[in-house]
């Protein structure tokens, strides 16, 4: 019986292959989004403002 051996696969000289791969390449970066927080910060200080209004001039 003859047994097929699978072709290994070509390197190129220089390429990505060669680079040493880092432990988080294969992981996207987390990128800090603030824009939910600013959008909370600033519906606390419009609530604030309104009920600093009412308990002012009532």
């Amino acid at each position: 019986m003859t047994h097929r051996i699978k072709p290994k696969p070509r390197v190129i000289e220089g390429g990505k292959a060669d680079r040493t791969l880092h432990a988080d390449a294969s992981q996207p970066r987390m990128v800090w989004n603030f824009w939910p927080l600013a959008a909370l910060l600033l519906s606390a200080l419009l609530w604030v403002g309104i009920c600093w209004l009412i308990y002012a001039f009532l």
